[in-house]
């Protein structure tokens, strides 16, 4: 099962990466395509009660001057995998292998226990952070 959990996301990875590029009524160009992107470090709390919000700042590759934030993606089952998605508009980018950008992750458990969250690397490495949440 774990090896059929880490071919899906590999799979998912390999689709995330859209490419488009069209040609507008003024004849500009215009490209997009968004990826989900490595994380390079997590940092925050390891622990909250019920119902009660922590964030973590989460750190992630940028591979280009085009790329902008667009929200993380993660599954709905623990343990909880998380990637960032980023979004690349503009044809004119200037590549930028050591960029980086921190976001926060927000996150909220209704009921106590131990919650495993893993935020991806390369090579589906995770970095992984254990939530303990108390009444």
């Amino acid at each position: 099962m774990k090896t059929l959990k880490l071919k899906f996301i590999g799979f998912l990875i390999a689709v995330s990466a859209v490419t488009a590029c069209s040609i507008d009524d003024n004849h500009s160009n215009y490209c997009f395509y968004n990826g989900q992107m490595t994380t390079l470090e997590v940092t925050g709390p390891t622990t909250t009660t019920i119902n009660t919000p922590i964030t973590l700042n989460v750190t992630f590759r940028v591979a280009n001057s085009c790329g902008t934030f667009n929200r993380f993606v993660e599954t709905t089952t623990f343990p909880k995998n998380i990637v960032a998605l980023v979004d690349y508009s503009g044809c004119q980018c200037t590549d930028t292998p050591t960029a980086s950008l921190t976001k926060p992750y927000t996150f909220t458990a209704t009921a106590a226990g131990t919650y495993e969250l893993r935020f991806l690397q390369e090579n589906n490495l995770y970095i992984t952070r254990t939530i303990t949440v108390t009444e």
